[in-house]
């Protein structure tokens, strides 16, 4: 007899109907559940195509429990801030300072934002600002190198109070706080009439000459502009306003002023979007005097198309695409607006523009 055919016919095994049992074969000693087997599926699960391989789904899977710990974190965080529980008050601090850098953040770049799009007007201005009198050009001012020094921490109002001590401190953050607010407005005369007596107040804080500074530059005012923010940088020991600043002086045509300002400003190198301000100004400056090549290779030097554009590289992109056009360089040009466009359709006039150079 064929051994292979041993067992088979009537005699092979059965299974026994609706027991969920298999009779015959080694025994077992435990069989999981099918609410046993669900369960471990939804403690470790490996999301993911199941063609994928192995360490891709265990990529995935970890990602996935990543986000998942940072929901925990989450809901104990609000949890935390049950007014019905006694926070513990260095979290408390803690969760307050993060609080105001993300204000300040926000503030911050809300700040650069409006500033950037006044600049661009004036970069791509057919007549850039300038004074009505032709004037020569100047040497640039006698100015002390900026202090390797790191900037205090103190806040605002830590300074005012002890500037002026407790009540008129509060009354000057409060008037502080009023001028802030209008020039958020734009309501740059309001603002420039409630600063004043801060100005004559507190002539050795910094943030003070900064906010007039910025008022004095909306509103025009170039040359008093540059007096408060050249104060701002000796009393931050800072390059953040720079761009601004080289702004004023451009349009005061006092290129060396520009010149030593930019270097500065380059050896600093605050960030890579204030950098990127002051390049464009520095390049303008060029063009204001008809060196076109000069702005270009200014503006060229370093640049490549980012994957991923922030702001900032849709500014640099924009003016060297407008120079790119003013120089003769019109496929060049068509590019870098075609380039515009595609990650940022609706910014600035690029889509007018690119019509115009197709």
């Amino acid at each position: 007899m064929n051994p292979s055919r041993k067992n088979h016919g009537s005699s092979s095994p059965k299974k026994k109907k609706n027991t969920g049992e298999i009779s015959g074969g080694a025994p077992r000693k435990y069989r999981k559940s099918k609410s046993e087997h669900q369960k471990k599926n939804d403690l470790e699960p490996i999301p993911g195509n199941q063609e994928w391989g192995g360490l891709a789904r265990k990529g995935v899977l970890r990602v996935r429990h990543d986000d998942q710990k940072a929901e925990e974190v989450d809901r104990r965080e609000n949890k935390a801030q049950d007014p019905d529980e006694e926070l513990d008050p260095e979290l408390q601090q803690l969760r307050e300072e993060r609080q105001k850098r993300k204000e300040a953040r926000e503030q911050r770049k809300n700040e650069l934002r409006a500033e950037a799009k006044a600049a661009l007007e004036r970069v791509n201005a057919k007549n850039p600002p300038r004074s009505n009198k032709k004037k020569k050009t100047k040497q640039a001012l006698n100015r002390k190198p900026l202090g390797r020094r790191k900037k205090t921490n103190q806040d605002l109002q830590s300074k005012l109070r002890k500037t002026l001590g407790d009540s008129e401190g509060r009354k000057a953050i409060r008037k502080f706080t009023e001028v802030d607010n209008a020039f958020a407005k734009e309501q740059f005369a309001e603002a420039q009439k409630k600063i004043s007596p801060l100005i004559k107040k507190l002539p050795s804080i910094a943030e003070v000459h900064e906010l007039n500074g910025l008022i004095q530059y909306r509103l025009g005012n170039y040359v008093n502009a540059a007096d408060s923010l050249e104060q701002f940088r000796m009393l931050a020991n800072s390059t953040d306003r720079h761009p601004i600043l080289m702004d004023c002086y451009r349009s005061e045509e006092r290129w060396h002023d520009v010149e030593f300002l930019w270097k500065e400003l380059a050896d600093v190198s605050p960030s890579a979007s204030i950098v990127t301000e002051g390049r464009i100004v520095f390049s303008a400056g060029y063009a204001d005097r008809g060196d076109l090549q000069k702005a270009v290779r200014i503006l060229e030097k370093g640049w490549k198309l980012p994957s991923r554009p922030h702001e900032h590289h849709l500014r640099r992109a924009y003016a060297l695409a407008d120079l790119y056009d003013r120089a003769g360089m019109i496929p060049k040009a068509r590019e870098l607006f075609q380039w515009i466009v595609k990650n940022a359709g609706t910014y600035v006039d690029a889509k007018d523009r690119l019509k115009q150079l197709a």
